[in-house]
């Protein structure tokens, strides 16, 4: 048994309920976008679904320390995209947690979903090139429009010279409406001569 194996099972891997949206262009994740924010694709590895496989392991990666998990996942989906123009970018940037909730977390999920992805992509990945400068609510439970006034201006990018004239792959772990992923890219976009690409583990299910 492989490090792999050990933390998701071959079975499992096997059934991802995945999206395929990589190889499809003006798919549902990259319509959560349009009108907001100009960002070059978009794309989810596998549907969310209520009490799913997604589910399980968003929760695994999220509360239960075991973050193994999201870069198998990060790993796995990288290895998606290559030959498609996200394994274009020439820097991955996960989607930072706020400092307060990061020390109490103990970790970032997404940086372990990036650090494998960057490992299939062979991109490197910066975890510190965005700050996110205030601490905003839990999303879980708010509208769209909440959301939306949730994350204005909650992202700074720190480390600018990092992110100029360079094709980002923006990474998180769920998307739901985008309203975080667009507010992360609006900021990284504020840097001249960027474009960005975004790219989730999961995404709602659309049955």
């Amino acid at each position: 048994m492989d490090e792999t194996e050990a933390h998701i099972c071959s079975n499992c891997r096997e059934r991802f309920p995945v999206t395929k949206y990589w190889e499809q262009k003006e798919n549902t994740v990259e319509k959560l976008f349009w009108g907001k924010v100009p960002i070059k694709q978009a794309a989810s590895f596998m549907f969310f679904i209520k009490d799913g496989m997604a589910q399980r392991l968003m929760h695994h990666l999220k509360y239960n320390g075991k973050t193994k998990v999201g870069e198998v996942l990060g790993q796995t989906f990288g290895q998606k995209l290559k030959g498609t123009s996200f394994a274009e970018a020439e820097l991955i940037v996960p989607i930072p947690l706020h400092i307060t909730r990061q020390k109490t977390r103990g970790y970032n999920q997404c940086d372990s979903i990036a650090a494998g992805m960057s490992q299939s992509l062979k991109t490197p990945y910066d975890a510190n090139a965005v700050e996110r400068i205030r601490a905003n609510e839990s999303q879980t439970k708010k509208g769209r429009y909440e959301r939306h006034i949730n994350v204005q201006e909650l992202f700074k990018v720190v480390h600018p010279e990092r992110i100029e004239g360079k094709h980002v792959l923006l990474i998180d772990d769920v998307v739901t409406t985008g309203s975080t992923l667009e507010a992360c890219a609006d900021a990284l976009l504020q840097v001249p001569n960027t474009t960005v690409s975004v790219a989730t583990i999961a995404c709602p299910s659309p049955y």
